[in-house]
């Protein structure tokens, strides 16, 4: 992954387009770039009043598939992570159950398990599993910790 240094201002004018909080600056300089890129040999002019195919039940990986590994990710961090380490280290852990479904990018440019990713931490949020820290730490609580011990195969 390339990284790039931006100014504050220049951050702030990009989080100005972010439509939730889960849009990282890749996602939203994505939405910018599909917005302004019509050539259709690039194949990045889609429409965004057109609906994608439902998908059929299935056929994505169940988000709550995602908590255990995200925990253990956290666990092994010390506890908190910045997002977008959990997500790449998750990325490697489930590599091997996502569906092809998993894999496409959404009209926001985010490819689908990592948008579900951030649903499953919202969800493990509501929960008491994960906790409100930093904007873009995700950090596990003493909840999260038991579940995920409640979860451990038992030795015999």
């Amino acid at each position: 992954m390339i990284s790039i240094e931006i100014s504050d201002e220049t951050y702030r004018r990009l989080f100005a387009f972010a439509e939730s909080f889960g849009d990282s600056p890749e996602i939203v300089i994505n939405r910018l770039l599909d917005q302004m890129d019509t050539h259709p040999s690039r194949g990045r002019n889609r429409k965004r009043d057109r609906k994608s195919a439902p998908i059929a039940p299935g056929s994505l990986l169940p988000e709550r598939d995602y908590w255990v590994p995200i925990l253990n990710i956290l666990v092994q961090a010390g506890g908190a992570a910045p997002a977008g380490d959990v997500i790449e280290i998750l990325g490697e852990e489930i590599a091997d159950q996502l569906k092809a479904a998993d894999t496409e990018r959404l009209n926001t440019g985010e490819t689908r398990w990592k948008n579900r990713a951030r649903f499953a931490r919202l969800r493990m949020k509501e929960q008491g599993l994960l906790s409100s820290s930093g904007r873009g730490i995700w950090e596990i609580t003493d909840a999260g910790r038991e579940f995920l011990k409640n979860r451990e195969p038992t030795r015999g």
